[in-house]
C-alpha cells in the first residue's frame, strides 16, 4: 500500500514525515548496535522524550546538562540524524531514540531496548497537535478530522498505531527488552526509574538504592513540567540556530530538517518557540476527542485487539 500524502512519504516500507532527510533515515535502518546500546523506542506521541530524559538522568546520576540543546546530542533521534552522526555525535553517557516498528529497528540481542506504549486515545490527540505545532508538517490550519482520517489509516508518520505496539509488546518477555507504559510513569515514576536503572545497569540501580537524593534528584529533573522547559527550550534551539557555527555542527539529518523549514513560508514570530510538549496527561481524550471520532477507536481498539492479551492494557486506558 502507497502511504504516501502531502504531509508523510514511504520509504522502504516505512512511512516518515517528508521533512526528514531519506537519505539519512535509509542508513539508519542499517545502523549496527553496539554491545550494550540503549534504545528508547516507542510510537509517536506515547513518551519518547521523557523516557528519554529518565533514562539519561539515570546514567548521569541526575547531573543536569549545561545547555538545554546538550540533551538531543546525549540522545540523538536515530530515524532524524542517521547512523553515522548519531553515533559520531552522541555525547555519552547515552541512549537512541527511534520510533521504528520492531522489524525495521537495528536489532542486536546484546543492545536494550525500552519501549513506551500510551492509550491511543491520548496519543491521537498529542499526535494532532504535534503536526499542528511543528512547522515541517505545514498542517497549523488542519483539521482534527483531516488527521483523524490518517491516523486511522496508519497513513501518519510511522504508520498504524497497533502494527507498531503490538510486535513490540509480543516481544516484551525477551531479556533485552522492558516495556511499560505512559500510564505507569504517571502513577508511580519511582518504580518505573528503579525498574529502568535494573533494566539499564544493575550497579546503578543499586547505586540508586544506597543514594536516595540522586533518586530524589532524577525524579525531580524528570518531573512534567522541568522536562518540558529542558525540551522546549532545547528543540527551539535547534530549530532556530542561534549562529553559523552552532548550525555547521548540528549532524546531517538535523541541518536537514532546519533548511525544509526555511524553505517553507515564514511564520510569524510569535509561531517561532517550540511547544514539543503540551500537556502530558492521562485521559485528556476525554476532553478533546469529539464523540464520534471516540466511538471509531474504541470499536478499532476492540478489533485489533481481541485475540492477543494486549485486553489488559486497554483495562487500563478505557
Amino acid at each position: 500500500m502507497d502511504t504516501s500524502n502531502r504531509f508523510c512519504v514511504n520509504v522502504e516500507g516505512v512511512v516518515i514525515p517528508r521533512f526528514l532527510s531519506e537519505k539519512c533515515f535509509q542508513t539508519a535502518l542499517r545502523f549496527k548496535p553496539k554491545n550494550g546500546d540503549v534504545f528508547v523506542v516507542t510510537y509517536p506521541k506515547c513518551g519518547t522524550t521523557w523516557m528519554q530524559n529518565l533514562v539519561l538522568n539515570i546514567m548521569r546520576r541526575g547531573r543536569k546538562f549545561e545547555k538545554p540543546s546538550d540533551f538531543y546530542f546525549a540522545s540523538p533521534f536515530l530515524d532524524q540524524w542517521g547512523a553515522e552522526d548519531s553515533e559520531k555525535m552522541m555525547v555519552r553517557p547515552g541512549c537512541y531514540k527511534t520510533h521504528l516498528p520492531l522489524h525495521k529497528v537495528p536489532w542486536s540481542d546484546d543492545a536494550k531496548y525500552i519501549y513506551v506504549a500510551r492509550n491511543p486515545k491520548d496519543c491521537c490527540v498529542s499526535f494532532y497537535h504535534h503536526m499542528k505545532n511543528l512547522p515541517g508538517y505545514q498542517f497549523a490550519d488542519g483539521s482534527f478530522e483531516e488527521f483523524f482520517d490518517l491516523f486511522i489509516k496508519g497513513e501518519v508518520e510511522f504508520g498504524d498505531y497497533f502494527d507498531h505496539l503490538l510486535p513490540w509488546y509480543n516481544a516484551r518477555h525477551c531479556s533485552n527488552v522492558y516495556f511499560t507504559t505512559f500510564e505507569e510513569m504517571k502513577i508511580d515514576l519511582k518504580e518505573v526509574a528503579m525498574k529502568v536503572a535494573e533494566f539499564i545497569d544493575k550497579t546503578e540501580a543499586e547505586y540508586l538504592k544506597n543514594n536516595p537524593e540522586v533518586l530524589e534528584r532524577i525524579l525531580h529533573n524528570c518531573s512534567f513540567e522541568e522536562t518540558k522547559n529542558m525540551v522546549n527550550a532545547g528543540l527551539s534551539s535547534m530549530y532556530h540556530p542561534e549562529d553559523n557555527d552552532f548550525l555547521a555542527r548540528l549532524p546531517k539529518g538535523r541541518r536537514h530538517v532546519i533548511e525544509y523549514v526555511e524553505s517553507l513560508p515564514k511564520r510569524t514570530a510569535t509561531d517561532r518557540k517550540i511547544n514539543f510538549i503540551r500537556k502530558g496527561e492521562i485521559g485528556s481524550y476525554k476532553h478533546e476527542l469529539p464523540p464520534e471520532q471516540n466511538e471509531i477507536l474504541s470499536k478499532i481498539i476492540q478489533e485489533r485487539t481481541k485475540e492477543t492479551d494486549v485486553m489488559s492494557l486497554w483495562e487500563q486506558w478505557i
